[in-house]
């Protein structure tokens, strides 16, 4: 695979990469399973827009408290152990999830019920939102510490690819299992046993050689030695360092301006699509899994259009059209009330081509070319601090993406029921607008470090 795109990748190399992806895979599998269902059965039950959004919030505010400590436990304990830990973790939140209830998706619960189900899906989410970011930081730091670095967007890119399969194959599985059974457990057993199972695989197998990690780790930290002592700041002096940045902090604010995105979505869409076009949860899967589907189709391809015109200068670009493309899709999934069209309800044809063809297209495409390349361009405005920097530098991403998926879901449900889905839709679109011009301006005014 990585020789066909001109990366000459060794055979350890190349089995990390796929290990990664699949471990990616089935990490957002977990993730994403319960999009079609959870939203209106929580709804259903009696859950307001504060208790669901609360839910939502719960796994990206757990990966963002996590994320940033991620690199320095790996430089203590090891990656496999952080793997191993986080799998489990994995499981047994998705076990703990089948106490919550409401066993069917159309039980009203009493006030204490509903306590209880609500208090058992926070804790659930929150504390699988450590093993997010254990296994999601832990892959990315692999890829930092044993790729080359001309391999690292087309490496991004796999693992994007990957995640896009799993955010593709978790809400259609979720979807039809529970328009199926109609049992929210059935979905969460059969996820729990196949991570499970991923456990002993990831236990067994090496990631890299050993011989070559050894000597790789030993040299990272020789030449942390020769930095400066930049491992002796401190998590929180590194942090304030890269963020010094300000390459680097408008590539983040790109990034958050997506993440929010992606975060209004889950606990947004659903309710509305099921509203305005009177589709089920297995449809509503459906079109989770083609929007991811286009994510896992594009991403692969960012890497190898980078390269053609070198390791950041297409990739700016990338990310600025991708955000747009992301924009446009939100006045799509509106409709917003700024487009000239008005529709007849669900049997309007037109309804169905600008809310699921329009806004489903632009949004996967667009996601794609929009978050793959922000990772490389944060990791591009640092290169110049040390090898222990790029890796720090993955695990703020992965807390900055969970810290804006954070906001959207916790906050999401409550804008949108103030101000009903299409405005609100159309004002985190305005907001994707406003991060693109200002990473634009920032890149137009400010020099890149000497050795990019």
């Amino acid at each position: 695979m990585s020789s066909a795109l001109g990366h000459d990748l060794t055979p350890s190399q190349t089995r990390f990469l796929l290990t990664g992806s699949f471990i990616d895979i089935l990490t957002n599998v977990s993730v994403s399973f319960i999009f079609p269902f959870l939203p209106t059965m929580l709804q259903n039950a009696g859950a307001g827009p504060y208790q669901r959004g609360l839910i939502f919030a719960a796994l990206p505010f757990g990966v963002l408290l996590v994320s940033p400590l991620v690199p320095p436990l790996l430089w203590r304990f090891g990656t496999k152990a952080a793997l191993i830990s986080s799998l489990v973790l994995i499981t047994a939140c998705l076990s703990l999830a089948t106490y919550a209830g409401p066993p069917r998706g159309d039980t009203k619960l009493t006030d204490r019920a509903l306590t209880r189900c609500v208090t058992i899906w926070v804790c659930s989410r929150l504390f699988m939102g450590f093993a997010v970011a254990g296994t999601g930081v832990t892959v990315l730091c692999l890829m930092t510490r044993h790729l080359p670095r001309r391999s690292h967007v087309f490496a991004n890119g796999v693992l994007e690819s990957a995640i896009g399969v799993g955010y593709m194959v978790g809400p259609a599985f979720g979807g039809w299992l529970f328009e199926l059974f109609r049992w929210s457990e059935v979905p969460l057993i059969v996820n729990a046993t196949a991570t499970a199972l991923l456990i002993p695989l990831v236990a067994n197998m090496r990631l890299v050689d050993e011989e070559e990690d050894e000597e790789e780790e030993g040299a990272g930290g020789n030449a942390a030695d020769q930095e400066g002592g930049e491992d002796k700041r401190g998590t929180v002096g590194m942090t304030m360092r890269l963020f010094a940045r300000p390459r680097f902090f408008a590539a983040v604010l790109v990034l958050l301006a997506v993440s929010i995105s992606f975060g209004v979505f889950p606990s947004t869409l659903p309710p509305h699509l099921q509203r305005t076009l009177k589709i089920g949860e297995g449809s509503v899967g459906t079109v989770y899994a083609g929007i991811a589907g286009l994510y896992a189709f594009f991403t692969p391809f960012v890497g190898p259009l980078a390269e053609n015109g070198g390791m950041t200068n297409p990739l700016g670009a990338m990310a600025v059209c991708g955000a747009l493309l992301m924009a446009v899709a939100h006045l799509c999934f509106g409709p917003s009330p700024l487009l000239p069209m008005r529709f007849d309800g669900p049997r309007d044809w037109r309804l169905w081509a600008v809310d699921i063809i329009g806004g489903g297209v632009c949004y996967g495409i667009g996601s794609a070319f929009g978050f793959v390349p922000l990772l490389p361009l944060m990791q591009a405005a640092v290169v110049d601090m040390g090898p222990r920097y790029m890796e720090m530098t993955a695990g703020l991403s992965n807390a900055v993406y969970y810290s804006g998926e954070l906001v959207g879901q916790l906050f999401g449900a409550q804008i949108v029921s103030s101000a009903g889905f299409p405005w609100a839709s159309t004002a985190f679109g305005g907001m994707l607008v406003s991060a693109c011009a200002l990473f634009g301006l920032v890149r137009l005014v400010v020099k890149p470090p000497a050795t990019v």
